[in-house]
């Protein structure tokens, strides 16, 4: 029978269906054009040594036993399965098998029995084009040197030599011999099994056997017809076994049909060619991945590594995608799969951002398809026509346009125009002429109350000083204006910003700077290296003019008090990059005593008022005489000492206490008491409004999902674990810079590993391209190595390594072979006696498939018990599987028998296995009565008579027709039966030759009644006869020789006088048969006489040899 057995992927083995009709084909079949006689070597078990082929129609176990096509080689397991073989002509040597697949397969291993004997010379070829071309697997021959002389014998050097094997074709035995044939020697280790040499050898499409040389005896020349010698000679197969796997690359458990042809077998569980997918591949073989399936490349799988193709992200906005090695790569093997065809108006590898001239809706999701909405421009003040941000939608716009949509002008700037390639003109307004913007529309100056001129540049008359600045270049660590010498009087003057005023001040307000103090600025930010002109903005308190001098490079400058500012008469040379300290002092005219208040530095005019210093943040009710100063407690500020000063708070009998806000976590040294960074909690404080991504009472940490030490200065940046917080993707609970490498280490979350947490960790999975998404913990029942990181699929969160002997999608069941509880890790191996068990779910060197749950194991019929271990009732011989006991229920007890033998509870009667013989000492027909041969069972061989004419079958040396009496040669003791000399038993060999011969011519004799006249002289003969054996039966000594000549001589006689008794034809005459009776009554008389002269022979020399022994 034809077995063609493949597996799906590396699960248990299953029967797969054979070519497009069912079977494969054969070259030279017996009898298709007619009945064809042909001969068996060595039968023995009948008589009957030729027989006929006759395949016109297909073989039927009733109709036509003799026809023997290549489709009897399709198995179906059946009990009489061998009495249907293929069979080829007679005489022809070369003669082929061909399997044709349905698509390509792996080849495991090829088993062939024969019915007749092997082929003296053979080889096995595959082919992976469907036919088109053939390699050879193996050549087979007990002599390689004869048949196939160009190529080597036995022993490979590698896993692809061709080779000849002599082991598979010698003479015997006759009959079910085998041809094995494994694809890959396991002599050989095999490191990597999808190797293209190793798949090469494997894959097929075609398999075909070819089989070259006849074995014969030596007895003929085939082609030479002397008495048709070659009817004897042919190939016939009783099975042909073809193992491997439908080719599935690692991706599959089974295989279904190619183009839904249908299938000669109904078994379950067969494979087919087309693999049915699994791990998102697709493809006859599984050779490439799913559509949309491309964000990690196609790799084939095997027991350690599913490789499952990973679906592309494209956010819900395209439905095609490819694989982009450069993208992989660059990503660190996270995602190589680029969208293709984004809708909605997306682009980008995921179709992650929107187009151009379209951003992302704020409030939309981002796999929201209306969340790309149109950039909204003016035409007028953007550029690039009107192309916007896509995330912020901020238009571009040009150089002195801003706003959301470009449609105003800078400040500074007026006549917003579309032609305008700077979209507006400058004012140019003098900034310290200048009151407040000047009009967008026309470019007019808003000029102070002491300013005119168009550009608000030109001053009206008044009395001027003069101030002198120092300037240095400096480097140093200080920032900010700061006293020139410590003790100088400075008071800060805070601000409040009223709605509808021009602000003529920055940051918290101004400073009093009385006379003699000093300030240095820093400037540190010059975007250019150039001249800069130098510009004082103050604020008097009273109309007196004011002079400063300083040190170095003085620059001397006339303050005019109706002015909120005054320009160095000359520019000075600064470069970018460089830190800049400008120092300014004030010096008064010796008969003016008067201060002013700037922005910078102030001045305190000399008036008289009441001092009204606050009880609370001042140390005494008086104040200076000069500015009515109130001498104030620790960090309390105002001239009567009623406010805290900037970075302090709560106000109170002990004046006020520092914020102590660290600058370093926000943009400014200062407490900004409207808008600037860090402003203190006046109850609490706790700095407030943290900027830079910082936080904490005193901003001294960042913010989660950003790293940083805003106490060294090293600003917050955000955590890339492995995206921003916000992005959905963010799996980190903080990060870190390592000093030395300087690369980012995450923090991750439960669940979450690698180096920017961009994986699950081993015993959890997620998709991490979708946005939310967290690692979730594999459900495996605990049946996994929890530090196995392939032991779940990261991504489906597919048991993959079940332990334990369990699987499953979640290794909740007990695997094939095992049973128990998965849950409880308790699954044990199935132990089901082979005997007893379904062939097709007991595979070899591996266990049995029994019931996952109980432990029952797939009994074959006529077998029971949870281990398939004991034949039921009415059944016996476990080694076999255990058969019908078939009892003769008319001539036995039941239907019961023994186990072991198989022997039915006959009644008395009857015997045999089946009780449906007659039994013991009795004979007859079973059917109708079975009668005692009334043999003496102790004179008897067993069985003690023929069943059938109920003949005593006596023992050697008992004689009798119920063998209850010693025979002629033993002594008369029965039933002992002693044999008496070994010359007597000579004797008794040729007597009983004589007695046959007696009896037959006894039955040619004609019945009395019929024949009275010859009844005297057979009497006669029968006295005759008796007197030899008489005489044959007295001892004789010596002389044996002599003797045995003599009998030798008158057996031979006798034996040709009865051949023609036998002839003798029952219609010839009385007088034929009386020449007959007279020729063999004058034979007996001689043979007597010959006994007589043996007799006397043999006396003499017993008396002779006595004389010579008396003489001697």
């Amino acid at each position: 029978s034809f077995l063609l057995v493949f597996v799906a992927g590396l699960l248990g083995a299953v029967r797969l269906q054979a070519p497009d009709d069912g079977c494969p084909g054969a070259s030279s079949t017996c009898g298709l054009d007619g009945p064809q006689n042909y001969c068996i070597i060595g039968y023995l078990e009948e008589e009957q040594k030729c027989f006929s082929c006759d395949s016109r129609l297909p073989f039927d176990p009733q109709s036509n036993p003799s026809s023997h096509r290549i489709e009897n080689v399709i198995t179906t397991f059946e009990p009489e399965r061998k009495m249907k073989w293929w069979q080829s002509v007679n005489g022809v040597h070369e003669v082929s098998i061909q399997l044709d697949l349905e698509t390509i397969f792996q080849f495991s291993h090829l088993v062939l029995t024969f019915k007749s004997f092997r082929p003296t010379a053979m080889l096995v070829e595959r082919s992976q084009d469907f036919g088109r071309s053939w390699k050879v697997f193996r050549y087979f021959s007990e002599d390689c040197s004869l048949y196939f002389p160009h190529v080597p014998k036995e022993t490979a050097d590698s896993i692809d030599d061709v080779v000849c094997d002599s082991r598979y074709s010698g003479s015997e035995p006759s009959t079910d011999g085998e041809v094995v044939l494994k694809a890959l020697d396991p002599i050989f280790d095999i490191e990597d099994p999808y190797a293209p040499h190793i798949q090469a050898l494997i894959t097929m499409t075609n398999l075909r056997v070819n089989f070259t040389r006849l074995f014969t005896l030596g007895d003929t020349l085939l082609g030479r017809k002397r008495r048709n010698p070659q009817n004897k000679y042919y190939y016939a197969l009783y099975e042909m076994v073809v193992r491997g796997s439908c080719f599935c690359n690692g991706h599959a458990a089974q295989c279904t049909p190619v183009g839904g042809r249908g299938d000669v077998f109904t078994e379950e569980g067969m494979v087919h060619g087309r693999c049915v997918c699994q791990h998102n591949t697709a493809g006859y073989n599984c050779e490439l991945c799913q559509d949309f399936h491309h964000d990690s490349p196609w790799r084939p799988g095997g027991e350690d590594n599913a490789a499952v193709c990973r679906r592309c992200n494209c956010n819900g906005h395209s439905d095609s995608c490819h694989f982009d090695v450069a993208r992989f790569e660059a990503s660190g093997g996270v995602s190589g799969g680029v969208c293709e065809n984004c809708r909605n108006d997306r682009e980008g590898d995921q179709c992650e951002r929107c187009r151009p001239f379209t951003f992302q809706d704020p409030q939309r999701a981002p796999d929201d398809p209306n969340a790309c909405i149109p950039c909204d421009c003016s035409p007028l003040g953007s550029e690039s026509g009107g192309l916007c941000d896509v995330v912020t939608g901020q238009c571009l716009c040009k150089a002195n346009a801003e706003g959301q949509r470009c449609d105003r002008c800078k400040p500074g700037h007026f006549g917003l125009r579309q032609e305008d390639p700077l979209g507006c003109q400058p004012c140019g307004c003098h900034p310290l002429g200048s009151a407040g913007p000047c009009d967008a529309q026309t470019g007019s100056c808003q000029c102070e109350p002491q300013v005119l001129g168009r550009s608000c540049d030109q001053n009206k008359p008044s009395q001027r000083s003069n101030i002198q600045i120092a300037i240095s270049i400096l480097m140093c660590p200080q920032y900010g204006a700061i006293p020139l010498e410590p003790g100088f009087p400075l008071q800060i003057i805070p601000r409040e910003r009223n709605v509808g005023l021009p602000i003529t001040w920055t940051g918290l307000g101004l400073v009093r700077v009385l006379t003699g103090a000093g300030l240095r600025f820093t400037v540190e930010n010059l975007p250019l290296s150039m001249d800069y002109q130098l510009v004082i903005r103050y604020e008097p308190e009273v109309n007196k003019p004011f002079s400063g001098r300083k040190a170095k490079f003085t620059f001397i400058c006339t303050l005019t008090t109706m002015l909120l500012g005054s320009v160095l008469d000359s520019p000075v040379c600064l470069n970018s990059g460089g830190r800049y300290f400008i120092d300014v002092t004030f010096n008064k005219r010796p008969d003016v005593s008067c201060h002013f208040i700037y922005l910078l530095f102030s001045f305190v005019s000399v008036s008289v008022a009441a001092c009204a210093c606050d009880a609370v943040g001042s140390l005494s009710p008086y104040c200076s005489k000069l500015g009515g100063v109130c001498e104030c407690k620790p960090n309390v500020i105002g001239r009567c000492c009623d406010s805290c000063a900037p970075q302090t708070y709560g106000f109170g009998p002990e004046g006020c206490k520092p914020c102590d806000c660290d600058p370093r976590g926000s943009e400014s040294d200062l407490c900004d008491q409207v808008r600037g960074q860090c402003i203190c909690d006046q109850d609490t404080g706790q700095c407030v409004d943290c900027r830079g991504h910082s936080t904490g009472p005193n901003c001294e940490r960042c913010v989660e999902g950003f790293y940083g030490s805003p106490v060294s200065r090293v600003p917050c940046e955000p955590c890339l674990c492995p995206d921003l917080l916000q992005s959905g993707r963010f799996f980190a609970s903080s990060c870190q810079r390592d000093p030395e490498t300087q690369s980012l280490s995450c923090l991750c979350r439960e669940g979450h590993s690698g180096e920017r947490c961009e994986w699950c960790s081993p015993g959890y999975y997620a998709d991490l391209l979708l946005s939310g998404a967290r690692c979730e913990k594999c459900d495996c029942n605990d049946n996994i190595d929890p530090d196995d990181g392939e032991a779940c699929d990261r991504v489906t969160g597919e048991c993959l390594r079940c332990l334990h002997n369990t699987g499953g999608r979640h290794c909740e069941d007990c695997r094939r072979g095992y049973y128990g509880r998965a849950e409880d890790q308790d699954c044990k191996e199935c132990s089901c006696d082979r005997r007893g068990t379904e062939v097709t779910l007991c595979p070899l060197q591996s266990p049995c498939f029994c019931d996952a749950r109980t432990g029952q194991c797939p009994c074959r019929p006529g077998v029971r018990g949870v281990l398939c271990d004991e034949c039921e009732d009415g059944y016996w011989n476990m080694e076999q599987g255990c058969m019908r006991c078939s009892c003769d229920l008319a001539n036995s007890h039941s239907n019961n028998c023994d186990k072991e033998t198989g022997q039915c509870p006959c009644l008395p009667e009857y015997g045999g296995r089946k009780c449906d013989e007659c039994g013991e000492n009795h004979f007859g027909n079973p059917d109708l009565q079975c009668v005692s041969c009334d043999c003496n069972l102790d004179g008897t061989l067993r069985p003690s008579c023929h069943s059938e004419t109920g003949e005593c079958n006596c023992r050697p040396g008992v004689t009798g027709i119920f063998c209850d009496e010693c025979a002629p040669g033993f002594n008369d003791e029965f039933p002992a039966c002693q044999e008496c000399h070994p010359c007597a038993k000579y004797w008794r060999l040729h007597v009983s030759d004589v007695e046959r011969a007696t009896q037959t011519m006894g039955t040619l004799m004609p019945r009395p009644s019929s024949q009275p006249r010859h009844q005297l002289m057979l009497r006669s003969l029968f006295l005759e006869l008796d007197q030899i054996k008489k005489n044959m039966t007295e001892p004789a000594t010596t002389g044996v020789d002599k003797m045995e000549a003599l009998l030798d001589t008158a057996c031979e006689q006798l034996q040709l006088q009865l051949q023609i008794m036998l002839d003798y034809d029952a219609e010839r005459g009385a007088d034929a048969v009386e020449e007959e009776t007279a020729k063999f009554n004058s034979f007996v008389r001689g043979l007597s006489q010959n006994c007589v002269d043996v007799v006397k022979y043999h006396s003499r020399s017993v008396f002779d040899e006595g004389t010579m022994l008396k003489h001697g």
